[in-house]
């Protein structure tokens, strides 16, 4: 429905619409604007332009950052690609990213990853559930790693590009039946020895690591620390990076500062 203008009789405006919505990133536009990208519960990604948000504490004060979940009100632009954002109020706020560097650059990676590899307008229920739970559970304290690796396998499965983890993409061998798989990129998934043509590029992959991936992948995220291995996780973080690799839209700066995390004290970020 469109309300009107009580100034000028009959031209319409458009309506104000509110949704949950995580910060994905944001740019400043001007001196005192922002361009903000938003993953919402009801329409998808969005990204709209907030006027005057760098000076603005009654209509964005505390709510254009990451690790807060927020009700967003916009409008939507007929002549734009972008929104118009209104306000947004604070929902909640996880604090433990703003304590541990590691978690940090986990929750980053969970973000930046979410806004490559989800297009605009897309469904977003799922997506925003998922990026939900993930932040949920590293604020929680569950171990970061097999949490980043159900969540990329969960989000390639919710954008369109499950691999096939339990069983030959080619031959549909049970998956469980050889020592070694070989990843092919190009076939999403993975491949027998005998199904491998000559000269493909293939990753050799333990069968353990791909029952982990499988079982990741249909797990719900809480279940993700369940029986994991550290050597079994760091080839599955290889398998996934490279999954991903072929079809994010850009490369993921995250990933350095999950590096360099690793190597740094554990001290507060802010």
């Amino acid at each position: 429905m469109l309300l009107h203008t009580g100034g000028v009789p009959g031209r319409p405006v458009p309506r104000e619409l509110a949704t949950p919505a995580f910060v994905l990133r944001t740019r400043p536009y001007g001196e005192s604007d922002r361009i903000v990208t938003l993953m919402t519960e009801q329409h998808g990604k969005l990204t709209g332009i907030a006027k005057g948000a760098k000076n603005s504490r009654r209509r964005f004060g505390g709510t254009l950052e990451p690790f807060v979940r927020i009700l967003a009100v916009f409008q939507q632009r007929s002549a734009s690609d972008l929104v118009f954002l209104l306000r947004c109020e604070l929902l909640g706020v996880w604090r433990a990213f703003t304590r541990d560097l590691d978690r940090f650059a986990a929750g980053s990676y969970v973000l930046e990853l979410t806004d490559l590899m989800v297009l605009g307008r897309e469904p977003g229920r799922e997506v925003y559930r998922l990026l939900y739970d993930a932040l949920a559970l590293l604020d929680g304290g569950t171990p970061t790693e097999p949490v980043l690796r159900a969540f990329e396998l969960h989000l390639l499965a919710a954008t369109g590009y499950a691999p096939v983890l339990d069983h030959c993409r080619a031959c549909g061998a049970a998956g469980g039946e050889a020592d070694l798989l070989y990843l092919t990129v190009e076939r999403g998934g993975f491949v027998c020895r005998t199904c491998v043509r000559p000269g493909e590029t293939v990753r050799p992959t333990t069968a353990a690591t791909v029952r982990e991936l499988a079982r990741l992948a249909a797990s719900p995220l809480a279940d993700a620390a369940a029986g994991t291995d550290r050597k079994v996780l760091a080839e599955a973080a290889s398998v996934a990076e490279q999954l991903i690799g072929a079809v994010a839209s850009g490369p993921i700066h995250a990933r350095e500062l999950i590096a360099r995390a690793r190597v740094d004290s554990l001290r507060g970020v802010r």
